[in-house]
């Protein structure tokens, strides 16, 4: 049943608690057992985490399910429960709410509780499989060039203003998104612009924001051990761009694309187009690709102007007229937009370089995707002038399918390729890399080193002068997950080292 919104408690005196009754305005009950006017302090979905008088919604999630953990969330203090199955035993005291989904009622209760927050400042959507961190970036240092207090959620973490925090996923769960909007609503944030994931789309955590605009950016293979197919994994992105209130912006570039922006014209919901090969709203001229970043022609509907950018690679393009055509859609000037986007003079963790000596470069990616591969090589391809040598492997209990099409990539572009581990979890990180081996030409240079320190050790002492050595998968983060652990593990740290020692090797001053 509809809860209706007649219902209405008076909240006790002193009491700073949310009313249970008002919470659950236009959540799809099926069932209520007890009351609904007592005064709620929190929401949790960790049973560790709850406190009393909170609402302990159980969530069946991919590995645990939140119904095992309700005599816990009980112990520690939670009035209400939030269910998709009922109790074994009702408790004493407490009131139980049967929902259809755990998930949907997290995403609705919390954003109840913070009062939609998203709704006080412009929320940005930025979804695909490649390029969302960098163009989410830089829509956030576009909007700051114009003095608009901005917030941005993401792989990175959260940013308010230059406040910055790290976070544990890409889009993080709804509960926590809506503590994170209503931090900033709450600091006078007038736009946020947050990478939207896959999962979170399927796993309902985007459910209750609410979007103003949405940016595509493309779709390639990635996460089909989620997903499936292409297919799916289209429609799960598509869905974000059905949910915005002002406009999309749409890569007509990409297959993926031009299918979703027909698909928007053909319902009457209004896009902005971008790309450099087809006609579109937004798009770049006179490109020309260089070692130390890129130069274009930016054409729009508000004029033309000359980007000097310090990012480089083709794909940074795309990323900027994904920044620059949500931008000039809220009314920022060509003139800002460029100021922002020149701005931005590199991105933690994508093509991060690193001197090791004269002539030879180390360069930290996060590409972990064969399209996300192809992009970086391809780069790097267009000036390097020595050899080219990767260290990467594949993430464990994760999109198998990819792992030899991303060795054959490696073959193909590099001169050596080192084998290594990534976040392995419980799967052997031995039977990951002969499956990268796949696709890799007997013909082929490369070699195995399990430990991902030692295999980047390894390219440095031994990398000749002109070498460009690349480390991909891991990017900005810093732990490395082996089995159940989570090892602290900073790429640039163990470059630096590595460095030192090769100097000190040759006789140099460190």
């Amino acid at each position: 049943m509809l809860v209706p919104a007649c219902i209405s408690y008076l909240i006790q005196k002193g009491n700073p608690g949310v009313r249970l009754a008002d919470l659950v305005i236009g959540l799809e009950a099926i069932k209520i057992h007890g009351r609904l006017n007592r005064d709620i302090k929190g929401i949790s979905y960790n049973s560790k985490h709850t406190e009393k008088d909170y609402i302990f919604v159980a969530i069946e999630g991919l590995k645990h399910d939140g119904h095992q953990y309700i005599d816990d969330a009980l112990s520690r203090g939670a009035s209400t429960l939030v269910v998709s199955k009922d109790p074994d035993i009702l408790p004493d005291g407490a009131t139980v709410i049967r929902v259809a989904d755990t998930r949907l009622a997290l995403s609705r209760l919390s954003a109840s509780y913070y009062g939609s927050p998203s709704k006080s400042f412009d929320l940005i959507g930025v979804t695909g499989t490649n390029g969302k961190t960098t163009t989410a970036y830089l829509v956030k240092s576009i909007l700051e060039s114009s003095h608009i207090r901005t917030g941005l959620i993401g792989s990175l973490g959260l940013y308010i203003d230059d406040h910055f925090e790290s976070t544990s996923h890409t889009t993080p769960e709804s509960l926590e998104l809506q503590q994170m909007f209503r931090r900033m609503a709450d600091v006078g944030v007038k736009a946020c612009v947050m990478e939207v994931s896959s999962h979170s789309i399927e796993l309902e955590r985007i459910n209750d924001c609410d979007f103003d605009t949405g940016i595509f950016t493309n779709l390639t293979h990635e996460h089909l051990d989620f997903h499936k197919t292409m297919e799916h994994y289209y429609e799960v992105k598509r869905k974000l761009f059905f949910s915005t209130k002002r406009t999309n912006i749409v890569n007509i570039d990409d297959q993926f694309g031009r299918r979703l922006a027909n698909e928007l014209l053909e319902a009457k919901r209004p896009i902005i187009s971008y790309g450099i090969y087809n006609k579109a709203d937004v798009h770049a001229r006179d490109i020309l690709i260089k070692d130390g970043g890129s130069s274009f022609t930016l054409v729009s509907p508000a004029g033309t102007i000359e980007i000097t950018s310090a990012l480089p690679g083709k794909y940074n393009v795309y990323n900027s007229l994904a920044a620059a055509a949500c931008c000039l859609e809220l009314g920022i000037g060509l003139e800002t937009v460029r100021q922002g986007l020149e701005a931005v003079k590199g991105i933690p963790g994508r093509f991060e370089r690193i001197n090791i000596r004269d002539n030879i470069n180390v360069i930290i990616d996060y590409a972990h995707t064969p399209d996300g591969f192809v992009q970086l090589l391809e780069t790097v391809k267009s000036f390097a002038r020595g050899r080219i040598i990767i260290v990467f492997g594949c993430v464990g209990e994760r999109d198998r399918s990819k792992r030899s099409v991303m060795g054959r990539i490696a073959a193909e572009y590099c001169d050596l390729s080192i084998l290594t581990t990534d976040n392995c979890r419980l799967e052997d990180p031995g039977d990951i890399i002969e499956e990268i081996k796949q696709g890799i030409p007997h013909t082929a240079n490369n070699i195995e080193i399990l430990d991902r320190a030692e295999a980047i050790r390894y390219a440095i002492l031994n990398s000749r002068e002109n070498d460009t050595i690349l480390i991909t998968g891991k990017g900005h983060e810093h732990r490395q997950i082996i089995n159940e652990e989570a090892f602290y593990f900073n790429e640039t740290e163990i470059v630096e080292q590595a460095r030192d020692e090769l100097l000190k090797m040759v006789g140099m001053t460190v």
